[in-house]
């Protein structure tokens, strides 16, 4: 019995020092990299990125790369905070150093981040599922892996998924208030409207200081028609961060919607001297500025002359404008280029792959130009109707197509001998931004001939 004792006394004191020494030794650090100043660096680029300030959290990953040109994951997420097409000379390197970086001195976390990263650069969905779906199983309540969940859940519309994610990843993370952020965007999609502003408000009320939650509640309050208040939003968020670009963009929108071209081209030429967008970005604005008063003053051969300039470039470009101002030009031959464009889009995209909506939407949305311009009003609301299926008020730029669809739905309803039907689809979206309906529906009248 003694020596019984004597042994489990040995073996209780084994334990006890390789627990203590496991305590000693030094845990692998969070972010690969053998320079202290360069992980300083990287950690306030996650603490910009977290409160969406790019060009800050560029500046932090660049500086980290300096002290480190090995440091993988600096790399990963300069190429998240540069906002950059795939098709950008910087994007296509940080995209090739990526590709050739050796993943097996990473993290678990790390090697996911990556991988996932080149998947959403090339655009597979599918792969960007599967590396999520892995990594979180492995991981269950890691903030990346829900957060790269809920944006799965979100692409596909699984709404209450989406929510249980993003409620989940704020109770074992507080400090990603971006949450807030995204839920607010969910309900925005599904048009849950006031749901969205209370979200908003209630990420403003958390991180005050920060710019995004004012920005993102003006963008609300432009899409529903409060424009005052949006105003005044986007201003406050600018006050906070002088080099917001988002603020600028949605300025500018603003102020198109409304008939005011000084004042988009004053917040551009602002975007311009803060620095605070890049050359992508202007880019985009100014296919906006050159665009979208044309549209909604029915200058069709107009638009198209700055769809093929100002917005010639595929990246800034959906060519939804285009069918219907080579429609209304009687252009057919670059109608039917343009709808076969965007089936060739279509067809690269599996069928499963989450965020193959929008692709789909714009691609029956410009099929059913082409059938309403045919005189076939029942086939085009058909393919209208899935349009809208695939759309959601998720953002401004989105919103609004969401609502020219609707308009039109509505036109070939009425054709089709549906007036009842398409009095409600025109209520709905009056009911989103009464005075925006007005403007559209008599652009989309002069693009029809009527």
């Amino acid at each position: 019995m003694k020596a019984r004792v004597l042994v489990s006394a040995a073996v209780l004191l084994v334990v006890a020092v390789v627990g203590a020494l496991l305590l000693l030794a030094p845990r692998r650090p969070e972010w690969t990299t053998s320079s202290p100043r360069a992980l300083a660096e990287f950690n306030l680029g996650l603490d910009a990125l977290q409160k969406v300030y790019h060009n800050e959290a560029a500046k932090h990953f660049r500086r980290a790369l300096e002290l480190d040109p090995t440091f993988v994951a600096a790399k990963r997420f300069l190429l998240a905070a540069l906002q950059l097409p795939s098709t950008d000379p910087e994007a296509k390197r940080l995209l090739g150093e990526l590709e050739k970086a050796d993943l097996s001195k990473l993290t678990d976390r790390e090697r996911f981040l990556v991988s996932a990263a080149i998947a959403d650069q090339g655009k597979d969905a599918v792969k960007y599922e599967q590396l999520a779906k892995g990594f979180a199983a492995r991981h269950p309540d890691d903030a990346y892996a829900l957060e790269a969940l809920a944006n799965v859940a979100t692409a596909r519309q699984d709404w209450a998924e989406a929510k249980r994610l993003l409620t989940r990843l704020i109770e074992v993370a507080p400090n990603r208030v971006s949450a807030y952020n995204a839920l607010g965007y969910m309900e925005m999609g599904q048009g849950q409207f006031a749901a969205s502003e209370k979200m908003f408000e209630t990420y403003r009320y958390i991180a005050p200081d920060q710019a995004n939650p004012h920005d993102s509640l003006g963008e609300l309050l432009i899409l529903t028609g409060q424009y005052g208040r949006a105003t005044q939003e986007l201003e406050r968020a600018l006050a906070i961060k002088p080099d917001f670009c988002a603020s600028y963009q949605h300025l500018a929108a603003l102020a198109l919607m409304v008939g005011r071209l000084d004042d988009a081209r004053t917040a551009i030429a602002r975007a311009e001297s803060t620095g605070a967008c890049s050359p992508y970005m202007l880019k985009v604005l100014r296919c906006q500025l050159a665009s979208w008063p044309l549209f909604l003053a029915g200058d069709w051969k107009g638009v198209w002359n700055a769809e093929q300039g100002a917005c010639a470039d595929d990246e800034v470009n959906d060519h939804v404008l285009d069918v219907w101002a080579a429609i209304a030009a009687g252009r057919r031959a670059d109608a039917d280029a343009l709808v076969a464009k965007s089936r060739e889009r279509l067809a690269k995209i599996p069928v499963s792959a989450p965020g193959r909506g929008m692709t789909e939407a714009v691609t029956a949305h410009l099929e059913g130009a082409i059938l309403l311009s045919e005189g076939k009003p029942a086939e085009a609301a058909e393919r209208f109707r899935l349009a809208d299926q695939g759309l959601t008020y998720g953002q401004l730029g989105p919103g609004i197509f969401k609502l020219i669809n609707r308009f039109v739905l509505a036109r070939a309803l009425r054709a089709a001998g549906h007036p009842d039907q398409a009095d409600g689809v025109l209520a709905e979206a009056r009911a989103v931004n009464p005075a925006l309906a007005d403007r559209l529906s008599k652009a989309i009248s002069l693009a029809l001939g009527s």
